[in-house]
C-alpha cells in the first residue's frame, strides 16, 4: 500500500529501511524522507514501526548489519 503520497513510498519500502528496533518516524525521514513533506503519512508510519518493533525479538540499531531482515545487495 502506498503510504507516502509525496514520494510514492510504499509500506515495503518504509519496512525494509527501518527493520531495526527503537526508531522514530524522524528517523524515517532521514532515511527515505517519507513524512517529512505534508506529514499526513506519519500517523501510519508511526503504526508500521509499532508493528514492526512488536514483531523484532533482538532489537537493532537502523542501518546495522547484524539485522536479520536485512537484504544483501548484489556484488
Amino acid at each position: 500500500m502506498v503510504v507516502c503520497h509525496c514520494l510514492a513510498l510504499n509500506d515495503r519500502t518504509i519496512t525494509e529501511l527501518c527493520t531495526d528496533g527503537p526508531v522514530t518516524v524522524d528517523d524515517v525521514v532521514a532515511q527515505c524522507g517519507a513524512g517529512g513533506r505534508c506529514g499526513g503519512c506519519r500517523p501510519t508510519i508511526e503504526a508500521l514501526l509499532a508493528d514492526r518493533q512488536a514483531r523484532s525479538a533482538t532489537p537493532v540499531r537502523l542501518g546495522s548489519a547484524t539485522d536479520p531482515n536485512r537484504v544483501a545487495s548484489a556484488a
